[in-house]
């Protein structure tokens, strides 16, 4: 225990180092503490991500509210992968961010989701919409956003390994990605 709290303390130092950086319009380098090898191979992750979409309900059938904020529940952890299920309101997302170091995959079980891309270091923002029965798998090193625009809630699962232990948050900038802020004190939720 005290390894970890030692390792969340050199990760949030190094994050502040990377915010005052940033904060004088320089790029951060990668997060080299944040590239763990994923246990479970992408196909796999994807795979994992369409199983569970086959046994969860949507937002509509789960309650007679509407959707004002973004849900998500774990599905399933174990010392490789874990798998998440997300309900996304109309207009709800979740801005440029990677999964610290983990690999990924989702599948979109209901409505559609719009994902914004790239890869650490990247400058090139991709656009791309996924409806339901849709998915996709992606590496360590991937930055995204993702957001509803349709007028129903949305529903997905996500597949990650090795499970999340933080995410980065970024801004776009005509040089690239800058590192916002590093998230490590939530239950892992993504």
């Amino acid at each position: 225990m005290t390894n970890s709290i030692a390792l969340v303390k050199l990760i949030v130092m190094l994050d502040t180092v990377i915010g005052e950086v940033a904060a004088l319009g320089v790029t951060p380098a990668l997060r080299p503490w944040a590239e763990p090898s994923p246990s479970v191979p992408l196909r796999q992750l994807l795979s994992l991500a369409r199983a569970h979409a086959a046994r969860v309900k949507t937002w509509a059938p789960r309650s007679e509210r509407p959707l004002e904020q973004r849900r998500y529940e774990l599905l399933d952890r174990t010392a490789d992968v874990e798998v998440w299920l997300i309900h996304w309101p109309t207009d709800g997302g979740l801005v440029l961010h990677d999964h610290g170091g983990s690999a990924g995959a989702f599948h979109v079980v209901a409505g559609a989701l719009d994902e914004t891309s790239t890869a650490l270091g990247g400058r090139v923002l991709r656009q791309q919409r996924l409806r339901r029965n849709e998915g996709k798998s992606f590496g360590p090193s991937y930055v995204h956003s993702v957001v509803n625009s349709e007028r129903a809630a949305a529903t997905s699962v996500h597949a990650y390994s090795p499970p999340l232990t933080s995410m980065g948050f970024y801004q776009s900038t005509p040089g690239g990605l800058v590192l916002d802020r590093v998230e490590t004190h939530w239950e892992g939720a993504p």
